[in-house]
């Protein structure tokens, strides 16, 4: 019984030196509290950007269905897509099913052009203007179609062989014939500054060393513009800016500006080919590959609209597994079987995704959109 006494007033003190062990026990408990919300903070920001990393990893492109087989035959128009099914003509609006719509010919062996302004249906003998009640026809044979804003530019070639390209208004009304002897034509289309403007590509291979020569015309006032010469390389392209018409040849780039066709400079591009170009970031920018090489390794090349080129260039070695490269405005895309990989100019990789299915073609049709292929179908994609 004393000894439960005495063992009692062994721990009665509350105020006295018994109550110390007391305090260190909550200043303990304090400091493993703040450690532990600090433990905690360290985790969650850590959470955060492992979930930030992870869903950059994990990133899928959207792929949205078409009614285009890959069966079918199709062009771009630049806000859609035109194709063809038994005789009919389909118009796939990028961004609006509203303005989708088709027309039927009934005819199997069309041919179809379009631009954002009009859309043509023709054989070679016939051609018909989506939404005029007439069609026109024409002698000899009709080759190609191009269709602008207002007009239209056929490519006629006689019964003696002789080609010529008519100029004519949608409701059929001929504004020019031009003819070009001893001349091939090679290509032609539409294009705008403060008018609407076409240019036509003949090549001559009379000569000794072949001879390109691009004849612009003004729908305005119904004249040839000017004629630009290039002589011993070929041409392979032409794009053409606000200011600006670059011809790609087969060793330079060269500038024009639209005004007289006055050449402004040269640049060479000797053992490489043009894969792409865009405009869409207010820069002249050019996609390269090497003339026959893997396609591994491109070159992205921006070039000034002044006086001087003043070239900016970025060499990248592209993943092994890459089947196609664009410059989409002010980036370059590229796609795989399976991923997206897309770059900044400069040639740093910004972002990874991965295709909602594995595709077998991309395509680019915008500087946003590209029409992959998979499965037999085609798809839209959106490339920002």
């Amino acid at each position: 019984m004393a000894t439960q006494q005495g063992s009692v007033r062994q721990y009665a003190p509350v105020n006295g030196a018994g109550g110390q062990p007391r305090r260190k026990k909550k200043k303990k408990k304090n400091n493993t509290l703040i450690f532990s919300v600090i433990t905690l903070g360290v985790l969650g920001i850590g959470l955060v950007i492992f979930q930030f990393i992870f869903n950059k990893q994990a990133e899928t492109v959207s792929m949205d269905i078409t009614p285009i087989s890959t069966t079918s035959t199709y062009i771009s128009t630049g806000d859609g897509l035109l194709y063809q099914t038994d005789g009919q003509i389909h118009f796939y609006h990028l961004t609006d099913t509203k303005k989708n719509y088709t027309y039927g010919t009934g005819a199997s062996n069309i041919r179809m052009s379009g631009s954002e302004s009009m859309t043509v249906v023709f054989n070679e003998s016939q051609l018909q203007v989506v939404g005029e009640q007439t069609p026109l026809t024409f002698t000899g044979y009709v080759e190609e179609v191009e269709c602008g804003t207002k007009h239209l530019a056929v490519m006629r070639k006689a019964e003696d062989g002789a080609e010529s390209v008519l100029i004519i208004t949608k409701t059929g009304e001929q504004i020019a014939d031009l003819s070009y002897a001893d001349q091939c034509i090679v290509d032609f289309g539409f294009y705008s500054t403060a008018n609407e403007m076409l240019w036509i590509e003949t090549l001559n291979v009379a000569t000794g060393s072949p001879m390109t020569t691009i004849s612009t015309y003004d729908l305005s006032k119904n004249e040839v513009t000017g004629m630009i010469h290039v002589q011993n390389q070929l041409v392979n392209d032409i794009f053409i800016t606000p200011s600006s018409m670059f011809v790609v040849c087969t060793n330079q780039i060269i500038r024009y500006i639209h005004e007289g066709n006055k050449e402004i400079y040269r640049t060479t591009i000797y053992g490489y080919e043009v894969l792409d170009f865009s405009f869409a970031s207010g820069t002249p920018t050019f996609l390269l590959t090497t003339r026959g090489g893997d396609f591994h390794t491109v070159r992205i090349l921006t070039l000034a609209e002044d006086a001087e080129p003043a070239p900016v260039e970025t060499t990248l070695q592209l993943p092994a597994e890459g089947v196609s490269a664009f410059i989409m405005g002010n980036r370059l895309s590229v796609a795989s079987r399976e991923q997206l990989f897309t770059y900044t100019i400069k040639g740093k990789l910004s972002a990874t995704a991965t295709f909602a299915q594995p595709i077998d073609t991309a395509i680019k049709i915008t500087d946003s959109k590209l029409l992959l292929s998979s499965n037999g179908m085609y798809y839209l994609a959106n490339a920002d």
